[in-house]
């Protein structure tokens, strides 16, 4: 995975565990210029944060693990954006079950155990 999305999924790994682990996309951005320089460009709307959320999507695929993105969500709804119910960095649903799709997952992510690297390795 690339810097961005190791960041990014470290950023989500360590939300697992709170009582409510979703996270803004504006939350996150913020989160990540604050982790590194190197992401100080990135924001709530930066097509490069919806490229890793696509990766983390992947990487938890490879694990067969609960999608992380799951838990980053749009402020006003608290509810992912429209990439993530196309399938694009998450999974993809039928019309009308999306919410429905979307809260067992999130569900699931809350229960899983995530390895300390998105690769998989310690």
């Amino acid at each position: 995975m690339s810097s961005l999305a190791e960041a990014v999924y470290d950023i989500l790994r360590r939300r697992v565990a709170a009582a409510d682990p979703r996270i803004t996309y504006a939350e996150l951005a913020r989160q990540l210029r604050d982790a590194s320089d190197d992401f100080e460009t990135i924001t709530h709307r930066s097509q490069q944060l919806y490229a890793a959320l696509c990766e983390v999507g992947d990487a938890c695929r490879r694990l067969r693990l609960p999608l992380l993105p799951a838990l980053v969500v749009r402020a006003d709804t608290r509810r992912p954006g429209d990439a993530y119910y196309e399938g694009t960095c998450g999974g993809a649903v039928y019309k009308g079950e999306k919410v429905a799709a979307w809260r067992r997952e999130l569900e699931a992510v809350r229960h899983a155990v995530y390895p300390p690297r998105g690769g998989g390795q310690p």
